[in-house]
Parts: structure tokens; C-alpha cells; sequence
């Protein structure tokens, strides 16, 4: 299963609640870097910590990948890297990933999701479940106490525990490589060989 390529961290500039911060990158790396933005219901930003805390129905879109939490805290290191943790007051954290060339889509949720910017890696922690779907059509499953992405490595790891789906233990659903080619072709006819729409944009 492939990595889901996150990165829940930026700067960022402030405008009034509802909040709003939106980052557009440098030219230089505007290709590499696409656009963040959040909203919420409010914004708290400590320049003298480097610490912003969005509160109330948190909706971060950037590029192809939207996260939905109740609060969203994003803190900068003294060397630049920049951490964030995104948590709720019930139900789940949600990110949404789409690949449109490979007609992949990356659902995952959990109690909490963290992010390292100095390893480049996003955790999604407790009862967590990712799921990548080709063309509509679920192709792999993991379920654990925690999902560990690397998008340095493009690595994961799962591990059990007592806050696991299934306590105490890691499950993991991959169907045969041949199913997920013949979704994948099933797309590439259905949008003539183009990327498929992106619902986010």
C-alpha cells in the first residue's frame, strides 16, 4: 500500500473568525509547494511560540488532501520544523487524499492525527483505519492502534494495542495486484486516458 503523501504543517498568515489563513508559496517553489488553506471557527496565533490553534469545525485543504478535526494545533521548532496535531471532541479525524492520474483515492481516520515535519512523517492514532480505493473500489485496508506514514521513505507501519479496531492486534485487507490493475484500467476507459475530477477543487 502506498504512503499517503501529507503534510499537515505551513506558515501561516492570519485573517479574521470565521478563520481563515491561507498560504500561498513562494514562486520558487510553487510548483513543489501547493496552496494550504484552513478554515474555522477561530484562530489563536502566539508569534512568541510559533504556535496557531484553529478551534471549531477545521477544514484544511491542500492540494489534492482535506483534513476535518475539531481542533487543529501547529507549533514551529527552534530549528524551523514545524509539528501539528489534529484532534476531536467525538467522533473521528478524517483525511481525504486523491490521486487523480492513478485514479487512487486515500481515506483514513482515528482518534488523532500527528504530524513530525523534521522526520516527515503523519501519524493517525487510535482506532485507526486507512483505506485506498482505485476507481471507486477498495483495494487495501489497514487497521491498527497506530498508522505510521514517512513521506520521506514512502514507508508505513501500523501497530496494535488496546485502542486498535480489533484490540490489542494490526489487520490488514490487500487484494491480488491484478485487481487493482484491472480498476485502474476500468478508469483509464472510463476518462479516456485522462486524470479523473478532483471533488476537492
Amino acid at each position: 500500500m502506498k504512503p499517503l503523501l501529507i503534510k499537515l504543517i505551513f506558515p501561516l498568515l492570519i485573517v479574521n473568525a470565521p478563520a481563515v489563513a491561507q498560504v500561498t508559496t513562494p514562486a520558487a517553489n510553487a510548483q513543489a509547494e501547493p496552496e494550504t488553506l484552513v478554515l474555522s471557527d477561530t484562530l489563536n496565533y502566539d508569534d512568541k511560540t510559533k504556535t496557531s490553534i484553529f478551534n471549531g469545525n477545521v477544514i484544511l485543504t491542500r492540494g489534492q488532501m482535506r483534513l476535518t478535526s475539531d481542533t487543529l494545533k501547529i507549533q514551529e521548532d527552534a530549528q524551523g520544523f514545524q509539528h501539528g496535531t489534529a484532534t476531536v471532541n467525538s467522533g473521528k479525524v478524517h483525511i481525504f487524499e486523491e490521486r487523480p492520474e492513478t485514479y487512487e483515492t486515500i481515506r483514513s481516520e482515528g482518534d488523532r492525527a500527528e504530524y513530525n515535519g523534521k522526520d516527515d512523517t503523519v501519524k493517525m492514532i487510535g482506532h485507526a483505519i486507512v483505506n485506498r480505493y482505485i476507481c471507486g473500489k477498495l483495494i487495501d485496508t489497514v487497521r491498527g492502534e497506530v498508522v505510521i506514514y514517512n513521506n520521506r521513505n514512502n514507508t508505513y507501519s501500523a501497530q496494535g494495542g488496546p485502542q486498535a479496531v480489533e484490540p490489542g492486534r494490526v489487520r490488514s485487507i490487500v487484494k491480488p495486484q491484478s485487481a487493482a490493475d484491472e480498476a485502474t484500467e476500468a478508469c483509464r476507459k472510463q476518462y479516456n486516458n485522462k486524470p479523473m475530477p478532483s471533488t476537492l477543487n
